[in-house]
């Protein structure tokens, strides 16, 4: 085949990343407006200022209570799917009725199967429930530690190429998602991208003295970890069935219910002024506001990542966080934040770095397909391809069509190209 970049249809299920990139934008200005700044941490003298209270609000109790707006959509899902029911019950009970009794020891195995599906599944969401919790509580665990220091991580650092390996392995072990010739490029591609801008990372911690982002690379890669194997086991209930989107938000949110309850209990016993000062953002209407915003813009982006996950796979979401780093980048220039000189010099490396690795993630879901030094080979395109041909050949009468496969070689020429014989007729 002449082409060598091929680009397959759109699906109509990429609508989520433009409703992702949406919602990360506006979730991103919301967290920059509820943010507050230093004088107003340290208006009073205590253990814990404000950088734990609003961790803890934010990531954990903000992000809790929308889960919980997820009974909502199932409760609807619930009613329609009763109509849907009730309708075709009656055609149901007559064709029961006729073959109940030669099904009798196949229905009662096929129950038995059922209940221990539903176990499993529901042992996955209680799973799932934990490990959203350790997710939130890794980064809660930094300002517990250092209790008077905010992180701001370096713009496209090397967080999200590891947040992208991690759910590229994750999917491998967990949901045994084969890796072909174009899923390896993609992912030494993104290996490789990685330790160039870690590199460049510990260059500029050694370069600024005062900057202390080192230590957030001993908590943040377990938070990426925990929620890369959530995910992949997200996706394995959804490939069980019996589950839908919104009721796992809300199983989910049931567990981190529990888990934050006893979290809060440990704190409210080591050092209750952390929930004095929760009460810091409900002064304002401003933040009161900004909150009720933050719990809906939360749960659609909770929403549409599990959608994402859902339509596609585990392995589609690295697009996404991809978008959500543009996001921030354009959210901080708009509102100043980001002081970028002439002399950092590594922001153009890492965009650039970041827009190859945005690449790798499109070539490793095979949205485009690489045909350079036989890449292509194995990808659903090509495979798609050679079975029409083979279909073609079985079922033609014509002499000259059948003369092309005379050898394998003709064969294996003809599959990568099939519309060609119909030209010729």
């Amino acid at each position: 085949m002449k082409k060598k970049i091929i680009f397959q249809k759109c699906n109509f299920n990429n609508i989520y990343f433009l409703f992702f990139f949406i919602i990360s934008f506006i979730n991103i200005l919301i967290e920059y407006n509820l943010s507050f700044n230093k004088d107003e941490s340290n208006e009073n003298n205590s253990k814990f200022n404000l950088y734990l209270p609003a961790k803890i609000l934010n990531n954990l109790y903000i992000a809790n209570v929308s889960d919980f707006l997820a009974i909502i959509p199932h409760l609807i899902r619930q009613r329609f799917l009763r109509k849907t029911q009730n309708n075709i019950s009656s055609v149901e009970i007559e064709s029961k009725k006729e073959s109940e009794d030669l099904k009798l020891i196949y229905n009662e195995k096929s129950i038995l199967e059922t209940n221990q599906k539903k176990k499993t599944i529901l042992l996955y969401c209680i799973v799932v429930g934990i490990l959203d919790f350790l997710e939130k509580f890794a980064l809660i665990l930094y300002y517990i530690l250092y209790t008077d220091e905010s992180f701001d991580l370096f713009s496209f650092s090397c967080i999200v190429p590891f947040e992208i390996i991690c759910q590229f392995i994750c999917s491998f072990i967990i949901l045994k998602i084969h890796f072909y010739k174009l899923q390896y490029f993609s992912l030494f591609l993104n290996l490789g991208i990685f330790i160039i801008i870690l590199f460049i990372d510990i260059a500029k911690c050694v370069g600024n003295k005062n900057s202390k982002i080192w230590r957030m690379f001993f908590f943040y890669p377990f938070n990426i970890i925990f929620y890369s194997i959530e995910f992949s086991l997200g996706k394995k209930i959804f490939l069980f069935g019996y589950i839908s989107i919104y009721l796992l938000m809300i199983i989910k949110g049931l567990i981190v219910l529990i888990l934050s309850l006893i979290f809060s209990l440990i704190i409210l016993l080591a050092d209750k002024n952390v929930f004095i000062r929760i009460g810091f953002f409900f002064r304002d209407k401003k933040y009161i506001g900004l909150i009720i915003a933050k719990i809906f813009s939360s749960f659609f982006s909770s929403l549409l990542t599990w959608l994402i996950i859902e339509r596609f796979s585990p392995n589609y979401f690295p697009l996404s966080l991809l978008m959500y780093e543009f996001s921030f980048f354009i959210v901080d220039i708009i509102y100043g934040n980001a002081d970028y000189k002439k002399e950092d010099w590594d922001i153009y490396v890492r965009i650039f770095l970041y827009l190859v690795s945005a690449i790798g993630v499109i070539i490793h879901n095979e949205i485009v397909v690489i045909n350079v030094c036989n890449l292509g080979s194995d990808t659903k395109y090509f495979l798609d391809l050679k079975v029409q041909s083979e279909e073609l050949f079985a079922n033609t009468d014509n002499p000259k069509i059948i003369e092309r496969y005379e050898t394998l070689t003709e064969f294996e020429l003809e599959s990568v190209n099939p519309n060609k014989n119909e030209n010729e007729n």
